[in-house]
């Protein structure tokens, strides 16, 4: 396979891009961190829960005055969780930063090919692949711990009216996103292949 750089691109670029993936991977660490540090305890910790379709009583009108309002997500301080609303609740806390943490990483060894010249390889392939991967299991696994500790929170301590009004919703954009990504995939897949096929009769 040959490579070549692509003239649009400089070392300048390269490290722009080193400098940027660095500090999304860092500052994902730290909320990584400040995230689980304020869950492990068990003391105090605010856990985020669904709460879309319940009418909650917000003080937004004058003096305070109390407005009925509809809220999506809200973020409760429980302590004393049982362990599986305890493993749920980190796991939701954990699962997003890690993801971002893995996309952040292959989207910059992907660009370094790239921008390297290296485009239809299978190691390109992989790693969009792996993005894919990424997100769609991220979001997954992100929803179901986050459903699972809503549900432990709210039966503790949660009034069974309000229980039964709380609805949960799929948001689809994420799975799109990775079908998305996915397609991608297949395309530098046979990319790659049109390569080898074609490699050495030019």
């Amino acid at each position: 396979m040959t490579t070549r750089t692509p003239w649009f691109t400089s070392r300048s670029d390269l490290l722009s891009l080193l400098v940027v993936g660095a500090a999304v991977i860092v500052w994902q660490a730290i909320g990584l961190v400040a995230s689980v540090a304020r869950i492990l305890p068990n003391q105090d910790a605010p856990v985020d829960v669904m709460i879309m379709g319940a009418t909650v009583d917000l003080p937004l009108g004058p003096d305070g005055a109390a407005v009925a309002a509809t809220v999506d997500t809200a973020t409760l301080t429980v302590s004393d969780l049982p362990v599986a609303t305890y493993v749920a609740a980190l796991g939701a806390a954990a699962v997003p930063p890690l993801a971002t943490i893995g996309v952040t990483v292959c989207v910059l060894l992907l660009s370094r090919r790239m921008l390297a010249g290296q485009f239809f390889s299978r190691t390109t392939t992989r790693l969009i692949t792996a993005v894919s991967l990424l997100i769609a299991g991220g979001w997954v696994a992100w929803f179901g711990c986050s459903v699972l500790a809503s549900n432990g929170v709210l039966a503790q301590i949660a009034d069974r009216a309000v229980m039964e009004q709380i609805t949960f919703q799929v948001s689809w954009t994420p799975i799109l996103a990775s079908m998305a990504v996915g397609a991608l995939a297949a395309a530098f897949h046979a990319g790659e292949r049109l390569e080898r096929e074609t490699e050495g009769l030019v």
